[in-house]
């Protein structure tokens, strides 16, 4: 009975700390698609207006 409440402990600690990383991971790669699309549109405005210039 003890064996298989470890176990238990052992599972909810490794699902937490597994929980945890995928949400540091997921939000790491939130950060880096928005400033990605931001510098995207801030290249293309200059092209535009680049363009719209000449």
């Amino acid at each position: 009975m003890l064996y298989h409440f470890e176990l238990q402990m052992a599972g909810i600690i490794l699902l937490s700390a597994m929980a945890a990383g995928g949400l540091s991971l997921w939000l790491k790669r939130r950060k880096e698609r928005k400033t990605l699309e931001q510098s995207a549109k801030e290249s293309e405005d200059t092209l535009n207006y680049d363009s719209s210039v000449n």
